[in-house]
């Protein structure tokens, strides 16, 4: 197994079906070797019961590959659906993973790493405390904001009863359009005041630049933020500290509609590459299968502006670019699923973030 807080890159994803699949398709340790997951379920996604499998299909998923997950529950906390009993749907989550799922499946319980935030109130904190010590891999503290209080870290740390050794510290900053040098220094000095408690198992700035819509038709690009920043505190002499990213989606959860439009976030050294079509409008369709949807087909164009593009990284660099590649050039089923351009690109990233190299 590879062993808590040993990662390169931190990548937080929501309890949907189009991350699931993209997670469902990894097959190989090295694909998680320097990849740090954290599966956070939503309060407005998937049915609760649904979500819990989901996860559970995951974390089992990704232990079999020698990687513990990191959960982030917060956000159902006391919600129906999401598990009696005062763990809530951690301790829902730990209980089934207590078991195996069939004989050849894993004997022994399958341990994952809670997520405390820093604005939870003293009950739930020592509960996810408690936890944290059963499961036996310590925690993550995540902190949704720049701006430390040391009053408030004592507070959380007292009640939490984990030593930081044992903890992954997260500093979210949830949707970050620009760097700058403000922004940078806050960072760099919400660093300084958490170092205090430390030292920590390992520290990570995350933060997501994707827009909470796409605004534009046709192919663009668009400055990764994320490493950007992550870039600038190492120059500034940071180094200990970790990059986190939202995935290809943006980082506050949004209320879902019915586009009209067929898109793909796609990762890039340095930058996204946006490919955006609005269905029925690229006259393109000739080249499609009559027998498809509108969705389906544009999703067909959307994946042939990226295969024709320099950025595309090639067939074999992911499940999902093969997937963009098979749909690019006339093949491929299922592809008028509203999850089908989220999977495909979030297998894209997570090969992606596993391969790229350190600043």
């Amino acid at each position: 197994m590879i062993a808590p807080g040993e990662f390169r890159t931190l990548v937080a994803l929501r309890a949907k079906q189009g991350e699931f699949m993209a997670i469902n398709a990894v097959d190989d340790m090295e694909h998680v070797r320097t990849l740090q997951p954290l599966l956070e379920l939503e309060a407005a996604g998937m049915a609760p019961a649904k979500q819990l499998d989901e996860i559970e299909a995951a974390v089992r998923k990704l232990y079999k590959l020698g990687r513990h997950v990191i959960v982030d529950a917060s956000d159902v906390v006391h919600l129906a659906g999401f598990g009696g009993g005062p763990a809530g749907a951690l301790g829902e989550l730990a209980d089934r993973l207590a078991y195996p799922v069939d004989l050849l499946d894993q004997q022994e319980p399958i341990p994952f790493i809670p997520v405390i935030r820093s604005d939870t109130t003293g009950h739930q904190v020592a509960m996810v405390g408690r936890l944290c010590h059963e499961l036996g891999l310590g925690g993550a503290l995540r902190v949704r904001t720049a701006k430390a209080d040391r009053a408030t870290f004592e507070r959380i740390l007292e009640q939490l009863r984990v030593e930081s050794p044992d903890l992954d510290l997260i500093i979210d900053l949830q949707y970050v359009p620009d760097v700058t040098i403000q922004l940078t220094d806050r960072v760099a000095a919400t660093i300084g005041i958490l170092g205090e408690f430390g030292p920590f198992r390992s520290m990570s700035v995350l933060s997501g630049s994707v827009p909470p819509a796409l605004t534009q038709t046709s192919t663009w690009e668009q400055p990764r933020t994320e490493e950007r920043l992550w870039e600038s505190l190492v120059r500034g002499g940071v180094v200990e500290v970790r990059l986190g990213d939202y995935g290809v989606v943006h980082p506050l959860s949004t209320t879902a509609y019915a586009s009209k439009h067929v898109s793909m976030k796609y990762t890039c050294p340095d930058h996204w590459l946006y490919s955006r079509e609005r269905m029925g409008d690229s006259g393109d369709e000739a080249r499609q299968p009559r027998t498809e949807n509108p969705r389906a087909s544009t999703l067909r164009i959307v994946c042939r502006h990226l295969v024709e593009s320099d950025s595309f990284s090639g067939p074999d660099f992911s499940w999902g670019d093969h997937e963009i590649s098979e749909a690019a050039d006339g093949r491929g089923t299922g592809l008028g699923s509203t999850n089908k351009p989220v999977a495909f690109a979030t297998s894209h990233h997570l090969a992606y973030l596993a391969t790229r190299t350190a600043a």
